[in-house]
């Protein structure tokens, strides 16, 4: 098997129903009978942009307009090594038809995992049922401040909540869990500062940069979410190492109460993040009005405290 990997320029396009395009590869090629996410190899002298702009109008006979950054992913099967280089396409132009005779299917982000991809691709799967918002708990006196302080993360857009409990017992910690699922049904991960020993029974876990580098695996099952805070190219590594679903990088504009870490500012957050292995959320001292400028850096989207807990 050669040491050099294929590199692979991979689209996941949208819909304007936000649905996804996948394909079934022909039962004679690498990988066959599965579905696929369209694409194909990066020739030499091309850029992810302009091969995934050729095989697109050769796959499918459409052009891509708009397309941003989703992952980036080392695979290595049996036979070859692989990098999948994937973008997200949000617009495209004509109707996509498949010109090679493959069956075509239009499938909401949620259903993704019903269907067989090669093993490579699962982490597409995942990387596209991230949201452009996450909201991290701030300070709450009670129960009723905890559901008030939802509401409000969610009214604001936040798809994702990361719980950072403040001196909270376990029994606490599963009431705040259920109140989540009941008040803005959206994904959770809860922060590692609780004891390791409930780390396994989890819905997601978010780590501390001292516990992300502390591991040598991933901690809990590939069927929960997992999370970690960075602010270095090492912590980025580690954490595609231990295959974090996402990271936040942090800090953007202004350090945040817990960390000491000069400020990145745009410029070096999309130097940072330019070979991340891991979808990549921007943190510190951000708002909402900030969510372009992140995604037009390279990030999944943005993260934070003030701009919806309070």
């Amino acid at each position: 098997m050669s040491d050099v990997p294929v590199r692979v320029a991979v689209g996941a396009i949208r819909n304007h129903l936000g649905e996804v395009l996948i394909a079934l590869r022909p039962p004679h090629k690498h990988q066959g009978d599965l579905w696929e996410f369209p694409g194909g190899k990066i020739e030499p002298g091309e850029s992810c942009e302009q091969a995934l702009a050729r095989e697109l109008e050769e796959e499918l006979g459409i052009v891509p307009v708009k397309s941003r950054p989703l992952i980036q992913i080392p695979f290595d099967y049996a036979d070859k090594t692989v990098r999948l280089e994937v973008r997200e396409v949000l617009e495209f132009r004509g109707s996509p038809h498949g010109r090679e005779e493959q069956p075509l299917r239009w499938v909401h982000q949620s259903e993704l995992r019903a269907y067989s991809f090669p093993a490579a691709n699962k982490r597409i799967v995942n990387a596209l049922q991230l949201p452009d918002l996450v909201a991290i708990t701030g300070e709450f006196g009670d129960e009723a401040g905890f559901v008030a302080g939802l509401k409000r993360a969610t009214d604001r857009g936040a798809g994702l909540i990361q719980i950072r409990p403040i001196n909270r017992s376990v029994p606490d910690l599963r009431a705040l869990l259920r109140k989540v699922q009941d008040v803005c049904k959206v994904p959770v991960t809860v922060n590692s500062s609780v004891d390791r020993s409930e780390w396994p029974n989890l819905p997601g876990l978010h780590l501390r940069s001292s516990d992300l580098m502390s591991l040598s695996s991933r901690p809990i099952s590939e069927d929960c979410l997992l999370g970690a805070s960075c602010h270095d190219a090492e912590e980025l590594e580690q954490a595609a190492r231990i295959r974090a679903d996402y990271v936040f990088l942090s800090p953007i504009k202004q350090p945040s109460s817990h960390v000491s870490s000069s400020i990145l500012g745009w410029d070096g957050f999309s130097a940072l993040i330019k070979s991340a292995e891991v979808p990549v959320y921007a943190l510190g001292g951000l708002s909402g009005e900030d969510l372009s400028s992140a995604q037009a850096h390279g990030a999944r989207g943005i993260a934070g405290i003030n701009m919806f807990w309070w």
